[in-house]
């Protein structure tokens, strides 16, 4: 009867430990391809000679990495008919799964040459955990020319940045990474804590 015990005791413990450990390969596998796609979206400004965008839904937990020829805009943006695709890809949805967030954002100042990116609430972020998305729609854009440089479309701080980010966020075990983008350089840069 112990014997039994101890088995079920185990088992259980053993499951505990599985839910955790796919948890965070789950969110791992996630960020993995968050990072592509931002990176991606990026090189190929440069590769095709034409502006890309790189369209976030924190709403919807969306997002799309497209051409955004002259004239392209986040106004006119249909997500059903993206254009020009170059990466798109939805968070998994349920309890416990990965969010744009948390609704507290990141929660301190970042190092240089970061540390004028809006993540703290005396930096005036539209969103602590997306400073430049639009605040009726919650989506954003990140505009990469193939110069290098970067701009932002949503709704931007009111106090000037040289950079923007975004947040996500495991439900399951609160792990926040968030992602940098310097806008005279295009160079992304993404922490985690």
């Amino acid at each position: 009867m112990v014997a039994v015990s101890l088995v079920a005791v185990m088992a259980a413990m053993s499951l505990s430990a599985y839910d955790e450990i796919t948890s965070r390969a789950d969110f791992s596998s996630v960020l993995a391809n968050l990072v592509t796609s931002v990176r991606l979206t990026r090189s190929e400004a440069a590769g095709r000679g034409v502006a890309t965008a790189f369209v976030i839904d924190t709403r919807n937990n969306q997002w799309w990495g497209i051409e955004a020829p002259s004239g392209w805009s986040l106004a006119a943006f249909d997500p059903n008919n993206p254009g020009a695709l170059i990466a798109s890809d939805t968070f998994p949805t349920g309890s416990g799964k990965t969010v744009f967030g948390p609704g507290s954002g990141y929660g301190s100042v970042l190092p240089a040459p970061f540390g004028t990116v809006p993540v703290v609430s005396s930096q005036d972020p539209t969103y602590p955990y997306c400073s430049f998305c639009d605040r009726m729609t919650g989506m954003g854009a990140i505009v990469f020319q193939p110069n290098g440089t970067a701009s932002f479309v949503g709704s931007l701080p009111a106090r000037p940045a040289l950079g923007q980010q975004f947040t996500v966020e495991s439900a399951a075990d609160g792990r926040t990474v968030l992602f940098a983008i310097m806008g005279r350089t295009g160079m992304v840069e993404v922490f985690d804590r």
